[in-house]
């Protein structure tokens, strides 16, 4: 055999083992995962008993439970997310649930026309606000953003009763800002000028300062994140500032409401972005559940879903995920059932997961992620559906 033959030849030999290795590794990823990987039932009747049992061990201890969606145009995610409620409610005695909506109009009101329209207005929510009221579910919100119809109206009277209860004086040129604020949302910027927007919140600190205020903790409270939705509207409303102050601020106000209310437990339906474990470069400020969890570690578990057949995505598209061994879809068994993986006991059995990255449809600012490390439970709608919208 001539020499370069040879070399040829232990060259195959030493790809051959890099594929068997693979192949190896790849089987046994499989395996591991399968482990924890557990088929759920009709969108309708999500939950079985043996996902229950699960769910049930994890959150013995805690007082929190997260829901996530992998985005609010998801009707499918809605309903899932529905039976987790339920199950909640009905077998674990949560009796308060934290909406991504206006932290003080829910506060005072705890209707569901507070709560933002993509839900409230979503026809795959109609049920779960139904049973909500049946059950004595309490509604409230952890969002800085002064968007719902409550807070439009009564904020600004509510605020002057504070102020003048407490004889804390205020300049007419601050209630009239405060009122282009709230009339004006998400669009102030065009109405408030930088130099008022700066004077506003000024304001705002001095009131932070005030011993009168730091004694009511609730109005507080209510001020600190009035200021950040100030800043939100105006200096920094574009997206890349935006972001980090709203998400710091969403943590803050939910933690306020699950250390006020001891005797509390609350779920917490937000989007996916919003409530990963961890915080990283890449989700560009979205890390309001990394923030929360390091203010009350171990008070926490954290569901996420996604759906995978949208209308949105080809079916070319999911076949090339599904053929992927780098992608979670190839570890499904079909695409046309419900799946619940067990992130925390696969962590623990397999430490080596918490930092394994796979493709995810559960919508982060990166798609390929250590999600296993980010939510406790992954739950996959084979047959998604988009929100529809009541007439």
């Amino acid at each position: 055999m001539r020499t370069g033959d040879v070399g040829n030849n232990i060259n195959m030999q030493h790809k051959n083992k890099i594929l068997l290795l693979l192949l190896l590794i790849s089987k046994l990823s499989f395996a591991q995962i399968e482990n924890n990987l557990y088929e759920l039932d009709s969108i309708n009747d999500l939950l079985t008993s043996e996902v229950q049992l699960i769910i049930s061990n994890n959150i013995e201890d805690k007082r929190v439970v997260f829901l996530g969606e992998s985005g609010h145009h998801i009707g499918s995610d809605f309903l899932a997310k529905s039976q987790f409620v339920k199950y909640l409610v009905d077998e674990k005695g949560y009796k308060d649930i934290v909406f991504e909506s206006d932290f003080f109009g829910l506060y005072f009101d705890h209707e569901k026309y507070n709560i933002f329209p993509h839900w409230s207005l979503s026809v795959q929510c109609q049920e779960l606000y139904k049973f909500l009221e049946e059950n004595n579910v309490t509604i409230w919100g952890l969002d800085n953003q002064t968007h719902s119809y409550y807070t439009y109206h009564n904020f600004l009277e509510k605020l002057t009763n504070f102020m003048n209860e407490n004889a804390l004086e205020f300049k007419k040129e601050f209630m009239v800002l405060v009122d282009k604020i709230l009339k004006n949302g998400s669009s102030a910027k065009r109405e408030i000028k930088n130099n008022e927007a700066e004077f506003l919140i000024a304001e705002l600190d001095e009131y932070l300062l005030n011993e009168k205020v730091k004694s009511n903790a609730l109005w507080h409270q209510i001020l600190e994140s009035f200021k950040s939705t100030v800043q939100i509207y105006t200096i920094n409303s574009n997206k890349k500032d935006g972001i980090p102050i709203r998400d710091k601020q969403m943590a803050e106000n939910l933690d306020f409401l699950v250390n006020k209310f001891l005797d509390k437990k609350f779920i917490v339906w937000v989007a996916n972005s919003h409530m990963a474990k961890y915080e990283y470069d890449f989700m560009k400020g979205k890390t309001m559940g990394s923030q929360f969890v390091e203010m009350n570690p171990g008070t926490s578990y954290h569901i996420a879903v996604s759906s995978i057949q949208m209308p949105y995505r080809t079916k070319r598209s999911i076949e090339k995920y599904i053929n992927d061994k780098d992608n979670l879809l190839h570890f499904l068994p079909s695409i046309d059932m419900n799946y619940f993986i067990d992130s925390k006991q696969l962590i623990y059995d397999n430490p080596n997961f918490e930092n394994k990255q796979f493709e995810g449809l559960f919508n982060l600012d990166k798609s390929k992620t250590n999600w296993f490390k980010h939510f406790d439970a992954l739950v996959f709608i084979g047959k998604g559906e988009r929100t529809e919208t009541m007439k």
